[in-house]
């Protein structure tokens, strides 16, 4: 039915990631416009992941244990985490490179 579950994801209360779950590749990418590390919030995705496989049948529980961090655009702004990963989600969606977006199209969000 679908090829990427996206999952918009706040570490720490003020910071937005984008989590992308591949189906058919069962692999999971973290794009995170600060570069930090999400071995956490990989290893929760997973747990959830397994947990919802006990209820549900469909074999998304079978992810790969490789988290994948991709160039990414680095954020300059301390507010522009959000647009980021909304940036980031669309290039995804429209099948372009996620690094094609920058701080410069930040303002174009915000409108």
């Amino acid at each position: 039915m679908y090829d990427l579950l996206m999952l918009p994801q706040c570490k720490g209360n003020n910071h937005w990631v984008l989590l992308v779950a591949s189906v058919m590749s069962r692999t999971v990418t973290i794009y995170d416009s600060l570069g930090g590390n999400n071995k956490a919030l990989f290893d929760l995705f997973c747990q959830f992941m397994c947990q919802r496989g006990q209820i549900v049948k469909d074999g998304l529980e079978k992810i790969s244990s490789d988290l994948k961090a991709p160039p990414c655009n680095k954020q300059r702004h301390g507010n522009s985490c959000g647009v980021f990963a909304l940036m980031t989600a669309k290039c995804l969606v429209i099948k372009k490179h996620p690094t094609m977006l920058r701080q410069a199209h930040d303002s174009v969000y915000r409108d």
